[in-house]
């Protein structure tokens, strides 16, 4: 009998092929919207493994409900969705696709850095709207990125290639807060989250989302800030107060923010973020290059076939 395996959302054929070649029959969700919670559940109790996405809620309810599984393939580096001490409990391996995410998350952070400091969102809505009247002397100022500090919060493998990128692209000066040093090919420099804030000209969060990163960024950090700072994040929305953050724009305390993750996701079109100028938000695209997709839907696929093999998994969460 074959083992089934549910994909909640619809991956690249890379992964698909390498499970067919396995023997599994798959389940896959073609609509195009996330399984409802009750869906998700109702679901897994008629398979052996499911790939799933960020937004699914795996929580100790949905676990305990579906203890047959063997294995859980997270279609991220994050796993927070997943209630991870249940599953260890209940001896479901959880996988996830780390590492082949870095240069594409890394290039949106880079490409927010400019598109928020030199205005493109605005210019473009300018031009868009007809109020382009010409070139002016004043129109549309940023700044430039070259020698300017940027602060990267989180020197994993994401905030070390951003780190990268901008000093040898931009001539960028490296401060990082992170729990320990980090050796880099070029000088960076350690620093305390208040002092990271005060002296950098962008900052870029790059942290996991936990109990800890909670709300990590929040009004009074927005204060310390310069008011010509850019914030970037495209780690996780919930990780910023977004309430604070917009208050923060409306009132000028930072020039902009590029936001690829927002809280919740997707953002309500009303949401005030939307109206503002000097917010840019992005779908949450950061892995969304055919590369990584590709690699993410193929090691999304070894976990499955190694789990059911009861094999180590390539990305081990539990």
């Amino acid at each position: 009998m074959k083992n089934k395996v549910l994909i909640t959302r619809s991956i690249l054929n890379d992964g698909l092929k390498l499970l067919e070649s396995s023997g599994f029959e798959l389940i896959i969700n073609t609509q195009n919207r996330p399984l409802s919670y009750h869906e998700l559940c109702d679901m897994a109790m008629k398979v052996d493994a499911i790939i799933s996405m960020l937004d699914d809620k795996i929580d100790e309810a949905f676990l305990k409900n579906n203890s047959h599984l063997k294995v859980i393939s997270n279609y991220a580096v994050g796993f927070n969705n997943i209630d991870i001490k249940t599953a260890k409990e209940l001896n479901i391996k959880i996988g996830n696709t780390p590492d082949v995410l870095t240069e594409a998350t890394a290039e949106v952070a880079v490409g927010l850095m400019i598109a928020a400091t030199r205005n493109f969102l605005s210019s473009s809505q300018a031009a868009t709207r007809g109020d382009w009247h010409g070139w002016h002397p004043t129109a549309h100022l940023g700044y430039t990125l070259k020698g300017k500090n940027l602060g990267i919060i989180g020197m994993g493998r994401i905030g070390q290639r951003v780190a990268e990128m901008a000093h040898f692209a931009f001539g960028m000066n490296i401060l990082y807060y992170s729990n320990s040093e980090k050796q880099t090919s070029f000088a960076s420099t350690k620093l305390s989250l208040n002092d990271l804030l005060k002296e950098s000209d962008v900052v870029s969060i790059h942290l996991p989302l936990n109990s800890n990163t909670q709300n990590f960024l929040r009004s009074e950090h927005f204060q310390m800030m310069k008011s010509n700072a850019i914030l970037i994040n495209t780690a996780r929305g919930e990780i910023i107060d977004q309430a604070a953050l917009i208050l923060a724009l409306k009132e000028k305390t930072i020039f902009a923010a590029g936001l690829d993750v927002t809280s919740p996701e997707p953002l309500p079109v009303e949401n005030e973020l939307f109206k503002l100028d000097n917010a840019i938000v992005l779908p949450h695209i950061g892995s969304a290059s055919f590369e990584a997709r590709r690699a993410m839907s193929v090691i999304a696929a070894r976990n499955i076939i190694a789990g059911l093999s009861n094999q180590e998994l390539v990305g081990s969460v539990v």
